[in-house]
């Protein structure tokens, strides 16, 4: 029933509105589009983006809408479901992403959304973190190839106001698919194992790798690793300060386009 009653919520929320939400407690989601696009970029610097590869997406996803708040964090935490204790360095919680996890810890809050709302709900691949935070362009940013300034959190980024710490979800406008902070802020799990390169394609089997790729910079790094193609990798059993979440569900057969 809770699958049916997800499907319910999602078809009676307004299309303006861009997000929907699969359960009272889930985080909201955004409907990212199937299509075509590439992963990777062969005129980086770095040489583990290369080379760059052709990517689709065969069906339509969700993705939250913004990195996973201390607040949703928290919903999980109280049902039992999520372990808590989680240090925010006084930064503040709230609607600040939450941090200090691990590759696990984020698949067991992914793993109650999916048990809340009735739908397939994981970390997403590398592939499909790349494809939605491109949105459509081919870029290093869904906004151009310039980082500019006050576009996002990073080293680089904000100046003489560079905060030392993250910043709570929905600071900066979000890109034309309706994401908030996929550049920047905090690095985020995907369920992808770490490769060298783009050479050759990740391990199937989660469990063969220590090392998981991990998207989308931090407020330490600099502009450079916040690019779409950028990536980097953490061991799985390692929380930081540095990495938090972004949740992808699968939508319904039949019922993937708003």
């Amino acid at each position: 029933m809770k699958g049916i009653a997800a499907l319910l919520l999602f078809l009676s929320l307004p299309a303006a509105a861009g997000e929907w939400q699969p359960c009272p407690q889930c985080p909201p989601m955004v409907s990212i589009p199937a299509g075509r696009a590439v992963m990777g970029d062969d005129m980086s610097k770095f040489a583990n983006e290369k080379p760059a590869v052709p990517v689709t997406i065969s069906r339509p996803f969700a993705l939250s809408a913004t990195e996973i708040t201390f607040d949703e964090w928290n919903a999980c935490v109280a049902a039992h479901a999520c372990r808590g204790g989680q240090d925010d360095h006084e930064w503040g919680k709230g609607k600040r992403p939450v941090i200090n996890i691990t590759w696990d810890d984020a698949k067991a809050y992914a793993a109650w959304v999916g048990t809340q709302s009735g739908l397939v709900c994981r970390l997403p691949t590398e592939a499909e973190w790349e494809f939605a935070a491109r949105a459509g362009t081919s870029s290093g940013y869904w906004w151009g190839e310039d980082v500019g300034r006050g576009r996002i959190n990073c080293r680089d980024c904000m100046g003489k106001e560079t905060p030392y710490g993250s910043k709570p979800v929905r600071s900066f406008p979000p890109s034309p698919w309706g994401l908030h902070e996929m550049n920047g802020n905090v690095w985020e799990w995907t369920a992808d194992c770490w490769t060298p390169d783009h050479s050759k394609l990740a391990a199937t089997n989660e469990s063969t790798c220590r090392d998981k790729v991990i998207k989308g910079g931090s407020w330490y790094y600099f502009s450079a690793m916040s690019r779409a193609s950028a990536r980097a990798k953490n061991d799985a059993t390692v929380w930081s300060y540095n990495i938090g979440i972004r949740l992808l569900c699968e939508l319904p057969e039949g019922k993937e386009e708003r």
